[in-house]
This record gives C-alpha cells, structure tokens and sequence, in this order.
C-alpha cells in the first residue's frame, strides 16, 4: 500500500512528543511540596529584591536632593587631584540651590535645609496640599529665625511666624559633624501630617580642608551641614501596590522591630496623646501573621542576616505554617532595617498548584509548538522530495522545466542541484544551450495536450538554416564556427516570445515554436526580423568579422498537417525553397 514520508516520519515525533509532555504532567504532579518550596522560593526572592530596589531608589532621592545643594568632590580620571564643588558663603545663593533641590522629587522630599556654623540658616519646604512655599531665614548672629511665604526665591509674600530656632543644637546637625559624613536619622513621625519622615544630614567643609584633606592634615573645618527629610509613606503605597500571594504581608522594620512602611491597611504609628505619636511595633500589629513574622526575625534571625540577600524559613505561626523570607536592607549612612515577608504555606501550595498547572500548560504548549514545527519541517523537506519526484517524471513526459527553487546545503540540495544538472545536459543542447530535438517535440506535444480551447493548442514551426555559415568554417575554422552558432542562438532566443521556444535540431539547422500564432503578415514580419537580428556582424577575434543570414521555412498547425513530423517535414522543404530562391536571387546579381 503506498504511503508518505510524511506519515512515516511524523507519527512516531508526535507519540515521543505526547509521550514526553506526559511524563512531565506526572513528574510535576508528584513533586508537589517541592514545587511549593520552588515557588516560595522564586516568589518571596522576586518579592525581597523588588522591595529592596524600591528602598534604595527611595533613599538615594535624599543624596541627589544633598548634592544639589553642596555637591561633592569629583576627582580627576587620573586621580592625580580633585576638584573641589563648594557651596555658596551667601545665604541667598544657598536659598537658590535649596529651590532647585526641592523641586526634584516634591511627593517625597519636599523641604532641604541648611544651617551654617556662624549661626545662619536657610531652609526651602513646598507645601504640596496648599501650592504654598515656606522659606526659613535666620541671618548669622540674630537671635530668631523668620518664615516667609514665597513664590520664587527672594520673592517674599508675606511673613508668617518668627521663633527661636538654633540649627546647630539639632540632632541632624550634630551627628553629620560628629561623623563627617552623610548620616541618617532615626525614623519619627511628622505630627502635622502624621508621615513617618527621616532626616539625611551632610556636612560641608571650607575649600581648604576637605575629607579627602583630613586624612592627610588631620584638620575639619566645617562651614554647616545640609539636610532634607525624606517622606517613607511612599514605600508603605509600595508594599500596598505589590503583587503578593493570597494573605500574605511584607513590612519593612528597624531591628527594633518599630514599622518603617506595611502592605497592610494599618498605619505605623500609635497616638499618646493629643501632642504625642508613637511609632507602631511590629510584634504588636493586629496582622498575626505580621505578629508571627517579626517575632521570629527578632529572636531568630537577626544574627543570621546578609545584607541584600534574602534568608527563607518556615516557621508556625498561631494557627498555620509560614513561609518567611527576611533581608537585612544596610547602607554606609547608619540605617539598618529588614523587610519582611510573610506568607501561608497553604497559600503557596495553592499558588505551586496554579505554576503547576501553567507549567503543564506551557509544558503542553511547547509539545504542540514543537510538533507544529516538526510538521513543518518535515513538510519543507518532504516538499522539496515532491519537487525532485515531479521534475524527474516531468523529464519523461516533456513538460517544460520550471526550476526546482531548492535552495539547501545538505543532501536534497545536492540532490537537487544533480537533478537540474542532468535536466540540463538531457534537454539542452551542449553548445548553444537551446532544446535539442527529442526535447523540443516532447515540449510541443505536451502543449498540444495541455491546450484548453482551439486557439491556445494554435502554433507554427519556423525551420531555419544558417545561410554562409560554412563558408566561415571552413575560413576560420570549427572553434570560430562554434562562436557563430552560439551568438546566433542568442539572438535567436532574444527575438522570440517567453511562451515561444527554440531548438538546435543539428549542425546549423534550428527550429523555432511559436505559441498561438497562424496570422501570415506576424510570422513575415518576425522572420525578416530574426534575419535583420542574425545578419548583424558577429566578432570572431583578432580583428575578423563573421556574416551570416537565414533561409526560413514555414508550417502551420494544423493547416499543414496534423503530426509533428510533418509539420517539420513542410517546413524543412520550405527552408530549402526559400534557400533556392535567395541563393538565385544572389546569382541573378
């Protein structure tokens, strides 16, 4: 029974490729407390690095907003000498840097500060809710400060308060000159908008005496300190905004588990009194979850802590098992908070259950996109054998050869590439690479057969044969013969039509089919055209020139006759007519 390559080389690809993605369903179904610990693993990581980023990205705002003020030192790429960025003596230019820095990043650093050590002190805060500006001016020596509502810098509006103000008694700028460098405050909570807040202060040395200067001279010499507080709300819209599994909690504590920020609904604060808030403890949220988690860091896991990695554990909580993931979030200015993740095991199953099945899904997805491709491939391939196949019967039956159209290194390309070689040498003949006879008749007949009404199966023989041709063989010889027979296929082929086709039938005897026609006045008029094209000089080297003409005999199908080898016959004995008469002709003059 005859069948496909196809089939034959599918069907089994498909059964291993079925066989395959059932073996996977099965593996996956079974390993399914591994694949929780997969999932709490992959999850809570993606969860502790995205809520890490936000952190720095949120804490390196209060360093762009520092250094917009009293930019740092920048050295040299040949780290030969600094250059030294210093900030203005005068209060009024600082106040101008203080504009531009507090309108960088207005939702979460909306007020910078500077106080001087002779006693001066500016300060620049944007009062978002109100579209107000409040300016704080203390000149060095005086005994208040005064606030100013402002449009612009050094546009005052009006005055609003005056109090007692000494910058240099704050706890921002006594710890930034204690340690003389950035350095953060404790997180407090802003009683007026109730927004946990933290302070990054930075001192800011005279030109002569640097940091980089101290280590070698020994000697600070500090010219005051610039500060801004730093809104932590957003983090706790953060934690909120983020995709967690089904109960689970992330907060942000400080070891001393006090709340920083909380996906959860509750705010980190606790009030006293109506002048007094404290901030919320962790181990003290209504979440028992939360409860549950930053216990267990609290006395378990703080030791045990890197910074930036993430530290995965399960641990019972009150009434469930929980898979906690803790990272210890350390930077150079002092802070050291860790966030916390907090997620029912029973979650996470659920969750693996559902990568499970995605992870079957795509599983199986990719079993099917593979077998798509297998099938396409191997009907690329199975496509070009049929080309072969159909080229090799079609050089049996005479059907004209349309070229394979395979393009391919391995063995079907070479095979293709024989296949259209040999189609070639059989079809073709050698020298003039025109159709030889057998090839010539077999084309015709296929036409006859192929012929949809009675004009189109119409066509007429021209039988042709080179007139003076002989004579320049024998002058110039066979290799100067062989130029003429050539270049006279050539144009033989570029007068004709693409449906039309020529042949070498043999010495200098050609034969040419032309498709459809039977009207006398073209086939004259083609044929002194064929002459006028073959009675141009034909250059055969070293200065000589070769002449040639045609002598052209006519048959019409099916007026002349209804077989092709009558049709040849007519147009033979034609052929030899005309050369008669043409060559009389010459002799008469």
């Amino acid at each position: 029974m005859k069948t496909s390559l196809l089939r034959i080389f599918f069907i089994p690809f498909l059964i291993l490729m079925m066989s395959l993605a059932a073996m996977i369903s099965w593996v996956l179904y079974r390993s399914g407390e591994d694949v929780t610990d997969a999932v709490a693993q992959k999850t809570l990581d993606a969860i502790s690095y995205r809520i890490q980023g936000n952190v720095e990205r949120h804490l390196s705002s209060a360093h762009v907003i520092l250094n917009a003020v009293a930019p740092e030192s920048l050295a040299m790429a040949d780290k030969q000498f600094r250059i030294r960025l210093t900030i203005p003596g005068d209060l009024s230019q600082i106040e101008e840097r203080l504009w531009i820095a507090t309108g960088l990043f207005p939702e979460i650093n909306h007020l910078a500060y500077f106080g001087a050590e002779d006693g001066g002190f500016v300060s620049v805060k944007r009062m978002l809710s109100h579209g107000l500006v409040e300016v704080r001016y203390r000149q060095p020596g005086a005994s208040e400060s005064h606030v100013y509502s402002m449009s612009g810098p050094h546009q005052k509006i009006a005055l609003l308060r005056s109090d007692q103000f000494e910058a240099k008694q704050r706890p921002w700028y006594v710890n930034a000159v204690q340690q003389g460098k950035p350095c953060w405050s404790q997180v407090y909570i802003d009683f007026t908008s109730q927004v946990p807040l933290l302070t990054l202060s930075k001192p800011v040395y005279r030109p002569a005496h640097t940091p980089a200067d101290n280590a070698q001279s020994g000697a600070v010499e500090v010219t005051g300190v610039v500060a801004t507080d730093l809104s932590l709300k957003q983090l706790t819209i953060f934690l909120q905004k983020m995709p967690l599994p089904i109960n689970g909690v992330a907060f942000i504590m400080e070891k001393s588990d006090e709340l920083v920020a909380t996906s959860l609904s509750e705010i980190p604060y606790t009030r006293v009194n109506d002048t007094t808030l404290k901030r919320q403890a962790a181990t003290e949220s209504v979440s028992a979850i939360m409860r549950a988690g930053a216990r267990h860091v609290r006395q378990n896991m703080m030791n045990l802590l890197t910074p930036g990695k993430p530290l995965l554990q399960i641990i019972e909580g009150e009434q469930q098992q929980l898979q906690l993931a803790a990272t210890l979030l350390k930077n150079d200015e002092g802070l050291q908070w860790v966030s916390v993740i907090v997620v029912p095991r029973a979650s996470l199953r659920v969750e693996s259950n559902s990568m499970t099945t995605r992870s079957m899904f795509l599983g199986w997805s990719v079993i099917l996109l593979m077998c798509g491709i297998g099938y396409a491939i191997l009907r690329w391939t199975v496509a070009d054998i049929h080309k072969l196949a159909d080229a090799a019967r079609n050089i049996g039956t005479g059907e004209p050869f349309q070229g394979l159209n395979i393009h391919r290194q391995d063995e079907i390309g070479v095979l293709a590439e024989s296949l259209q070689d040999m189609e070639k040498h059989l079809r073709t003949d050698a020298l003039t690479q025109l159709l030889n006879r057998d090839t010539f008749i077999s084309q015709i007949d296929f036409k006859r057969r192929r012929a949809t009404d009675q004009q189109d199966g119409q066509f007429t023989l021209l039988y042709m044969d080179l007139d003076h041709f002989k004579a320049i063989n024998d002058a110039f010889g066979h290799a100067a013969g062989d130029m003429v027979l050539v270049e006279a296929a050539k144009r033989l082929r570029s007068t004709i039509r693409k449906d039309d086709a020529a042949a070498r039938f043999g010495g200098d005897e050609f034969v040419v089919y032309l498709h459809g026609v039977q009207d006398i006045a073209f086939i004259k008029q083609l044929c002194n055209k064929i002459r006028e094209k073959l009675e141009a000089p034909i250059d055969l080297g070293s200065g000589h020139a070769g002449y040639i003409s045609a002598s052209i005999g006519v048959a019409i199908y099916p007026v002349d006759g209804q077989e092709i080898d009558i049709l040849l016959r007519v147009a033979d004995g034609r052929m030899f007519d005309e050369k008669k008469r043409r060559k009389a002709e010459v002799d008469a003059h």
